[in-house]
């Protein structure tokens, strides 16, 4: 997937990121639920969920405004929120996951 050059270099690292987490970590059954393909892939919806925590956003309209400040036809806002709530088992897979990832490279 290529990404506009405008989104800041620390979101494509952790879209990237959950790209590769989401192929490893999430079950099939999720992956390649139905008509899956003709939504916004849901490597989006988590790395908007996650740039919102990572921006201190607690409510998930205010994750969902920050999203619509880089992607100006996301979601709207009811289907941002349906998408989360499904999605919330593999969003804590991936968090955790991406805490391992970090931990893994500190030596105490």
């Amino acid at each position: 997937m290529t990404y506009n050059s405008t989104l800041p270099k620390v979101f494509v690292y952790l879209l990237t990121t959950i790209e590769t987490l989401y192929q490893t970590s999430v079950p099939l059954e999720v992956q390649n639920r139905k008509n899956v393909h003709l939504a916004t892939s849901d490597c989006l919806v988590i790395a908007c969920y996650l740039w919102g925590v990572l921006h201190f956003s607690e409510t998930l309209k205010a994750k969902h405004q920050l999203a619509q400040s880089l992607f100006p036809n996301f979601l709207e806002y009811s289907r941002f929120v349906r998408r989360c709530n499904a999605l919330l088992p593999s969003i804590q897979v991936i968090r955790q996951a991406l805490v391992f990832k970090e931990v893994e490279g500190m030596s105490v």
